[in-house]
């Protein structure tokens, strides 16, 4: 079956419920799931968003809460809650569900990370973005077939999680046409989460050691790491945040960048700022880990021992002598938006036959 004569199907796509749908955005999975919609869309297929409040282009009628910190913003965390807030976010997941379960979708594409959508009849497909969360895998094994299809941004994520039958990999996509080639520069860059796990400091301590100035760009998600790594780094011109961006203004960084950092201190599932920055032409030196290191093995990349500063260093010096064009021919034809828009639309017309 071609895609020109593929059925049109009514699919809801569930975002994570902590943070909006929109830019700039709170993190990779994020911009994925606006990405995604985008893209399905465009092969002709009805999709509804279900996100937090807030977002662009969402069900209003049936929004998630999200997640504030404004009582006490620098205890914020993307990983812990505010008092009732968890509370709050599952109440709507129930409702959502409620409603799922009587509106008619040939799909649910779920990305979020909650347990609930498990205990319902949807008829689901469920992308895992993160290793395995003990109260999602235990709702996934109680629910047995039941808990429907599941894809995997990398082979080393899938491994991470018990499932009902194998999860199908399908490695996240990047817009090329947003993400386009620049002419570089002299200073490397890092962006993304600030928080402990994506490992700035060892960004910042490597490009010091490289002798190489540092540009870094995203949303503070640890005030507390922000406060006590980063801050006290950032003397003379050695690193310098220039704050949130949206996407236009990182593409624009991005592309006039010599290197890009990637430092996961954790089992990376994906790394989706690595494959953007390299869309960019810009080269990228990143620690092998989870995800990031099987997808990068093959690539024009530069990989370095995880949390080891100086490999890291090192690695900047040769990504920076990569040439910029074989980058970005690498991500034109691995890890564009479209062949993984088309992947998931193979998928969904599969998944309520079964």
């Amino acid at each position: 079956m071609t895609l020109a004569t593929a059925p049109r199907l009514r699919i809801a796509l569930i975002a994570p419920a902590r943070y909006p749908i929109r830019e700039p955005y709170a993190g990779g999975l994020e911009a994925f799931c606006h990405t995604l919609v985008r893209a399905v869309r465009a092969l002709g297929h009805t999709v509804d968003l279900y996100a937090a409040a807030g977002s662009q282009g969402h069900v209003r009628a049936h929004e998630l809460p999200g997640v504030s910190w404004a009582r006490d913003p620098l205890a914020s965390s993307d990983t812990a809650y505010p008092p009732g807030a968890r509370a709050a976010e599952d109440a709507a997941f129930h409702r959502l569900a409620r409603h799922l379960e009587g509106a008619g979708y040939d799909i649910v594409h779920n990305n979020s990370l909650t347990p609930v959508l498990f205990e319902y009849r949807l008829p689901l497909l469920t992308t895992l973005h993160t290793p395995a969360l003990p109260e999602m895998q235990a709702a996934i094994s109680a629910a047995g077939a039941r808990a429907g299809r599941f894809t995997a941004v990398s082979a080393s994520t899938a491994a991470e999680w018990v499932l009902p039958r194998p999860a199908t990999v399908i490695p996240n996509g990047v817009d090329t046409a947003h993400w386009h080639p620049g002419p570089g520069g002299e200073a490397a860059v890092w962006f993304g989460r600030i928080v402990p796990e994506k490992g700035l400091h060892l960004a910042m301590d490597a490009c010091r050691q490289a002798g190489i100035p540092l540009l870094f760009a995203g949303r503070v998600g640890d005030h507390r790491y922000f406060s006590t790594e980063i801050v006290p780094r950032m003397t003379g011109q050695a690193a310098t945040w220039v704050g949130e961006l949206d996407h236009p203004a990182l593409q624009s960084l991005v592309s006039r960048c010599r290197v890009c950092l990637v430092t996961p201190r954790w089992e990376e599932p994906f790394g989706l700022v690595a494959f953007e920055a390299m869309a960019c032409g810009t080269p990228v030196a990143a620690f092998r880990r989870g995800g990031l290191g099987e997808l990068l093995t093959t690539a024009p990349a530069a990989l370095a021992a995880p949390d080891d500063v100086s490999s890291l260093a090192a690695a900047v010096h040769v990504a920076a002598g990569i040439d910029r064009a074989v980058v970005r021919d690498w991500v034109e034809r691995h890890h564009s938006l479209t062949e993984v828009a088309r992947r998931y639309a193979e998928l969904y017309s599969e998944v309520p036959t079964r």
